[in-house]
């Protein structure tokens, strides 16, 4: 006989009675309307769409991820800059907050994994009704059912590894039954959403470990009252050639023609060069011009300013010039005439050149009347900071040793600039777009007269000892002398500059943010398309079978609820309520006479087994009608003598006997309240 199944909208809640059956041809299944006067009220009929809360769930399933992910991306590329650097995403956006986010998308799959296993029971409940039909392979044993139940109940390692041992044969007690494919697919599914959440949370994990936190600055308009950042010439101080030490030349009171000549210049040229003026410091851009600078700059500002600097170039020219090296004697040097630099020992000073070139190599004795710019200027620095043996080099620092120190012969020409800088993160580059070399005469000359009096020959190379040492060539030496005579030079004229409003501030707001690896990234993208695939198929295969039945509803529970099956096994079978949709609703109003013991009891066979039983022992309680002490103890007085006879018989106590008597009073009675 083929086997019927029935519209649930149109059968009777009451299978006690007779009816008559009227079969129409339904699709797959033969669809049976039943005449009744009692229909359910809660079961949708045939030609209602029963996939709404299926659809709501995986709507809200999908809206949740894709709102997380939507919110991480924002984040990152959006709400703050981003850039990328490589296999590296650079962002303004905190690594707590972009962490934050992702451990909400983890903690989101591991507690949707349920939902998901929840949608794959109408898929496999659909297969399971298809297969009864027709008598198919898809109809799992009670064995296969209980995994099945197990693994989409449990959702958990524990659950699938037994359905994995089943299906591999991995178990000690081979079984050969076929093995459905309802069974394969939901320990499969089960498998795969485990996974999926799982190892998110180690792409999670590994994403954590490789961010780093990074310092950011964010511009801004500057809305306070502009600092004064930049640095002019003073054009009070320059008004006159009042203070010129010769005719027609105009130094700014730079070097005047009195005793102390300068007395208005040094003291502010010595503590800028020291950086501590109150006024002015001393900064070196990216190209090694050195120009004059606020002593104190917000840390909250980035600005474009203008100033005059000086940018010198230097090479070391010891090994063309070294001719003497009698000790006892200053060391002979000769120079060949293309360097344009006499470096021998002056007698009559008892000192070696260092300054301002003429035309004729020899230092200029006014360096204020240095005529040229760019111009140069010839150095021969001494130090005792390089050693090695008498009247040799020393490594590649350009030095050569002879009695008691080491001299280094150096040219060098400076070029007196007005430049462009930009200050930003407490740097200084020079827009080379917006430098010139300076025209004034004045300007230059001033820097010039300031080396009469700034002991240059001393101070340099004082701040220079032991550089190069370890070079590999004697360019690190000239190169760090061309800065720091650059910054000299410059120093020394500070008293000339006065406080100007920059051409353009910003303001810089500090942020903290984030270093975030790409690949990881991508994974978690994909991760994430992943669920939402899942989600979206598993979905839609929902929709289709409970479409397809109306009976899906109710096989997907009897595969997902362990309170079916405890329902089948132990609870009253009342044929109405097993058309319920709710697991819950299937039992009726409980009382003490269903309450269930669990221990050693006979079969009817007359063996002895362990399981759950119905108390047998009942007694009413004080006062109760005769009715239900005579109903209930006679049953238990049957099962009391059997089981007293079975004790005798075998010497082992079974549940039902004496033993299990109990003097509560709402355990006995007939019409107790509901458990």
């Amino acid at each position: 006989m083929a086997l019927s199944t029935y519209n649930i909208s149109d059968l009777s809640r009451n299978t006690q009675h007779q009816v008559a059956l009227r079969k129409e041809q339904h699709g797959l299944f033969e669809t049976v309307s039943i005449i009744s006067s009692r229909r359910s009220s809660n079961i949708p009929t045939s030609t209602t769409f029963r996939g709404k809360r299926i659809v709501a769930v995986a709507s809200a399933l999908a809206l949740a991820t894709i709102l997380v992910i939507v919110g991480a991306a924002l984040e990152v590329f959006v709400a703050h800059d981003s850039a990328r650097s490589g296999n590296w995403i650079v962002t303004a956006a905190p690594v707590g907050h972009v962490l934050g986010i992702v451990f909400v998308l983890a903690v989101l799959f591991l507690a949707t994994v349920p939902c998901l296993v929840w949608l794959l029971g109408y898929g496999l409940a659909w297969s399971w009704l298809k297969a009864s039909v027709d008598n198919g392979q898809d109809r799992p044993t009670s064995y296969q059912l209980g995994i099945i139940v197990d693994v989409l109940h449990g959702v958990n390692l524990s659950a699938l590894w037994s359905g994995i041992k089943y299906i591999h044969g991995l178990n000690k007690d081979k079984r050969t039954s076929y093995k459905p494919a309802i069974l394969r697919r939901a320990v499969g599914v089960v498998g795969f959403v485990l996974t999926l959440a799982y190892s998110f949370v180690v792409l999670l994990i590994a994403l954590a470990a490789s961010s780093s936190s990074l310092s950011f600055v964010r511009l801004g308009a500057y809305d306070a009252t502009w600092p004064q950042l930049s640095r002019q010439i003073n054009a009070s101080a320059c008004a006159s050639t009042s203070g010129a030490v010769a005719a027609g030349v105009n130094l700014c009171s730079l070097q005047t023609a009195t005793s102390t000549p300068f007395s208005d210049s040094l003291p502010e040229g010595l503590s800028t060069l020291t950086n501590n003026s109150g006024v002015n410091a001393v900064a070196l851009g990216d190209d090694g011009t050195a120009f004059i600078v606020p002593a104190s700059i917000p840390r909250d500002v980035a600005y474009y300013g203008q100033a005059n600097g000086v940018l010198a170039t230097c090479q070391s020219v010891t090994s063309q010039c070294v001719t003497n090296t009698a000790p006892g004697s200053p060391l002979g040097l000769s120079c060949p005439t293309a360097l344009g630099f006499d470096a021998s020992y002056n007698t009559t000073s008892n000192a070696y050149p260092f300054g301002i070139l003429d035309s004729s190599g020899n230092v200029l004795a006014a360096p204020y009347t240095v005529a040229s710019n760019p111009f140069a200027f010839g150095a021969v620095a001494q130090s005792q900071a390089y050693s090695s043996a008498p009247d040799t080099y020393v490594g590649n620092s350009g030095f050569f040793t002879h009695d008691n120190s080491a001299l280094n012969v150096l040219t060098c020409s400076a070029t007196v600039r007005s430049v462009g800088y930009t200050y930003f993160n407490s740097s200084f580059t020079v827009d080379q777009s917006n430098s010139s070399i300076i025209t004034d005469p004045d300007i230059v000359r001033g820097i010039g007269a300031m080396t009469a009096a700034s002991f240059l020959a001393d101070r340099i190379p004082a701040a220079l000892e032991g550089v190069g040492l370890n070079a590999s060539s004697p360019a690190d030496y000239a190169n760090a002398f061309a800065r720091e005579l650059s910054r000299q030079l410059i120093a020394f004229t500070s008293v000339l500059y006065v406080p100007s409003p920059p051409l353009e501030v910003q303001h810089v707001t500090p942020i903290l943010g984030s270093k975030l690896y790409l690949p990881l990234l991508i994974l978690i993208l994909a991760w994430t398309a992943l669920y939402l695939l899942t989600t979206l198929v598993l979905g839609i295969v929902a929709v289709r079978a409970t479409n397809a039945s109306p009976y899906t509803l109710l096989a997907a529970e009897r595969l997902r609820s362990p309170f079916t099956a405890v329902h089948a096994a132990y609870a009253r079978n009342e044929a109405q309520r097993t058309w319920n949709v709710e697991p819950n609703k299937l039992f009726s109003v409980e009382t003490g006479l269903d309450r269930l013991s669990v221990g050693p009891t006979t079969t009817s066979g007359g063996g002895l087994a362990f399981g759950v039983t119905r108390a047998a022992a009942v007694r009413a309680p004080k006062g109760a009608p005769a009715g239900v002490e005579s109903s209930a103890s006679s049953g238990a007085e049957t099962v009391r003598h059997e089981r007293e006879r079975d004790v005798e018989q075998d010497g082992r106590p079974s549940v039902g006997g004496t033993m299990y008597e109990t003097e509560d009073e709402d355990f006995a009675s007939a019409e107790g309240g509901e458990v």
